[in-house]
Parts: structure tokens; sequence; C-alpha cells
């Protein structure tokens, strides 16, 4: 990508006195009309570039110049390798291997170990389908394809083509921003209910992606963010023999107990969608009991009466 080739050109210019545009050319793997050009981006962006001609010469940034300094500092440094490794863990692809090369000088690679962060987007297991997938919808989006899947969403199981755009990670899931050319709109879909896909050979033009509104599409859950008006206050009783467990599914800042000693804790939240909240509750089987509101109690009989429905015959 040129902006990713402009950062490193860049960064090897705060780093040396002078460079060569051979020695650019090679380190970028372009030619040097291509490193001609990106110079001329660079004047023109702002950054002074002066070139020296004849045996000895060669360009650099001007002397003087704040950029003279480490354009990136050893903060930035550790930041931009923790960005581009999380992404390698989901796809060990040689472009962003590249880009690390390219921007993170030899002599600062001590500063890796010095991270502040580890960003690690890839499954416990080492077999992941979600990876797998993700892999495969990478490539479709790298290349411009289209996909055709065959999707479960909530209301039907349906097979369609897309035009993917971006892979988002959201919340513990890995979910796929595409225009569905049966709907005629941008939509997310759920890496993990796509049941198959397939890279088509067909291509398609980009549209225009306006700024992603994820309140949108991610509003139901924990402190939404519609108006308060509209939340239930969702308060669950449980074991404090439980509590670890239950912390898989809910974050432990909503644990409320009066001491350690207390053997009964309450997890209270507010939520915007009964049924999602029922959906939750659920998932915790009898490590709870629901004790507000009212409505959310309701929800949990009425899915208990299904399940004995389903049972009746072999009780």
């Amino acid at each position: 990508m040129k902006i990713d080739r402009l950062l490193g050109i860049l960064n090897v210019l705060a780093n040396t006195d002078k460079t060569t545009i051979q020695e650019l050319a090679e380190r970028f793997e372009v030619s040097k009309r291509t490193i001609f050009r990106d110079l001329d981006t660079l004047n023109k962006s702002g950054v002074p570039i002066a070139t020296y001609p004849g045996i000895g010469g060669g360009v650099s940034v001007i002397e003087g110049y704040k950029l003279k300094s480490n354009i990136l500092s050893k903060n930035d440094i550790k930041n931009v390798f923790t960005a581009l490794n999380g992404l390698m863990s989901i796809d060990e692809n040689t472009d962003l291997t590249n880009l690390i090369a390219k921007l993170i000088p030899e002599e600062t690679s001590m500063v890796f170990s010095e991270s502040d962060y580890v960003i690690d987007l890839s499954s416990w297991f080492q077999d992941s389908i979600t990876q797998e997938k993700v892999s495969i919808l990478y490539k479709a989006i790298k290349n411009r394809k289209c996909i055709y899947l065959e999707y479960i969403s909530k209301s039907s199981r349906s097979s369609r083509m897309i035009q993917p755009y971006k892979l988002v990670f959201k919340q513990s899931y890995w979910y796929l921003y595409a225009f569905c050319e049966d709907k005629q709109e941008f939509r997310f879909f759920r890496i993990n209910r796509i049941v198959n896909l397939k890279i088509m050979d067909k291509g398609f033009s980009c549209k225009v992606v306006e700024k992603i509104d994820f309140r949108k599409d991610f509003a139901i859950g924990l402190f939404s963010s519609q108006d308060q008006t509209s939340l239930f206050e969702v308060i669950l009783e449980y074991d404090s023999n439980n509590e670890f467990l239950l912390t898989n599914k809910i974050d432990a800042k909503f644990f409320h107990r009066k001491s350690r000693s207390e053997e009964k804790g309450q997890i209270i939240f507010l939520v915007s969608d009964i049924e999602w909240a029922a959906e939750l509750v659920f998932s915790l089987q009898d490590k709870v009991k629901v004790i507000a509101p009212i409505e959310l109690k309701e929800a949990i009989k009425t899915r208990i009466k299904r399940i004995n429905e389903l049972y009746k015959d072999d009780i």
C-alpha cells in the first residue's frame, strides 16, 4: 500500500543522514521511478526533501526540520508493532511482515520485548474454524472478489451473494461488514453463523463506505447506549462458589457482595432488550436466580415451559 511505503520512507529518512534512490527502491521493492513519485508526494505534503546529485549524493530530510529526530518515538514503535503483530496473529502474510521491517528500524528491535500490550486475535485451538473463515474472507477482501455464502440469521437460513469490505472483531466475536447484493445494503454477518462460503470469480467496484456506526448494530447488551428511560435493571442472585464460572459470561464489575464471607451475591446491570437478557440468563443455567425485573422472570418461565414440552414424553 502506498501509505505504508510513504511512512516507511519517512522513517528511513528520519533515521539516516542520507540514502540513495536505489537503496530505497531495493528496500521497498519498487522501481526508482516510484520512489521519485513518493518523494514528490512527501514534498507536496510539507516534508522538505533535499536531493544531492553526483558521487556520494542521495536524498534526505532538510537539516533542522523537526522530523530530523525520530518520526516514530520509542512508544510509537511499540504501539505500531503491537497493532501489526495482532493482525499477524490471524493472518501471517508477508505484507505485514515487510511492513514491520520497513517501519521498525533494526536498532530498535529490542523495543518489541518492552511492549506493554499483547494483542492475539487467534483461537486457543490450533484448528480453528473461525480462523479459517477469517483467512478466506481476508483474501476475498484483498482481491475484491464476491463471496457466495450460506448464512443463519435470526429469521431464516439463506444463501446470498455479498461484497466483502471489512473484518470486524468486537466483543469476542468476528464479523464481516459487507454489501448484500440481495438486500442492496451494507450489513454485518457474524462469522460463526456462516455455514459455507466460497470466493467467486466475480469482482466488484468499491462503494464509498461511510463511518460505521457500531451502536446501530451492537447496542443490545450490558449498559446499552439507548436512553436510560428505556432500560431495565437486571438483578441476579448467585452463590459465591459459582462466582468464578459466572465471570466467563459477565464482567466482574457487575458482581456485588457485602463482604467476602457472604455466601450470596448479586449481579446488577442495565439492558434494553429483555429477550437478550433472557438468552444470557438461560446460558447461566442454575447458577443464577432472577430477582428483577418481572419481565425477565416471565421470559425465563416461558422458556422453561417450552423445554418441559419438548421432554414431556420422556418424563
